[in-house]
């Protein structure tokens, strides 16, 4: 009987798998290097593929970077039964906490500081973070406070700026201070306090009350 130990077969790697390594490679390299400075080859190489795999899965840098976004920038947990949430106070508190916890991620953190540093010599990120986030289309936020509108309940004009306004009073000062090192992230119950108090504000201006 042999004592020789025989190699197990190399699993061949589906698209997803290659897809997902050549985007986990990019994210350590965009951030280790800068976006400018960033080499597809590091990338390749990173992911234990050729450059000519690289490129069959991302035709530019550009293409690339916006994958990363993707990646980053958008997926949450959120609970889907919020969309259904009778309480709507309750139900925009809980999307604005979401959202407070997937922003302050160490992860989240890093790719817009790498954004902000490079935009201005690297325009086309303007347009990777744009086609990433905002040009998806409505957020949770955005969907609620439309079918509130919709149902009356809500003197609003536009869902997406009450969106924007509301995620702004929640969010929007902390996350600057934190992207700038000014602050660090904040703890449960400041993410707790400052959603409810954003959503009291809100609702006290926006909601309709019923005739008596």
């Amino acid at each position: 009987m042999s004592t020789t130990a025989e190699a197990a077969p190399r699993r061949r790697l589906g698209e997803a798998d290659r897809f997902r390594l050549l985007r986990e490679a990019a994210e350590t390299v965009f951030l280790r290097d800068g976006y400018a400075t960033a080499r597809m080859d590091d990338v390749a190489q990173l992911a234990g593929m050729s450059k000519r795999t690289l490129y069959q899965h991302f035709a530019s840098k550009a293409e690339l970077f916006r994958a990363v976004m993707e990646d980053c920038l958008c997926p949450f947990a959120l609970d889907s039964s919020l969309d259904d949430e009778p309480d709507l106070a309750l139900a925009l508190r809980s999307m604005l906490v979401a959202l407070t916890r997937h922003l302050f991620n160490p992860r989240q953190v890093a790719i817009f500081r790498l954004i902000i540093g490079e935009v201005k010599r690297s325009p086309e990120l303007a347009d990777a973070f744009n086609q990433a986030g905002p040009a998806k289309g409505a957020g949770a936020l955005e969907r609620r406070l439309a079918a509130e509108m919709a149902k009356g309940r809500l003197s609003l004009a536009d869902p997406t700026e009450a969106a924007r306004m509301l995620f702004g009073m929640a969010i929007g000062a902390a996350h600057m201070f934190l992207l700038l090192g000014l602050q660090g992230p904040p703890s449960e119950a400041e993410m707790e306090r400052r959603a409810g108090d954003a959503v009291a504000v809100f609702l006290r201006g926006a909601l309709i009350t019923p005739a008596a």
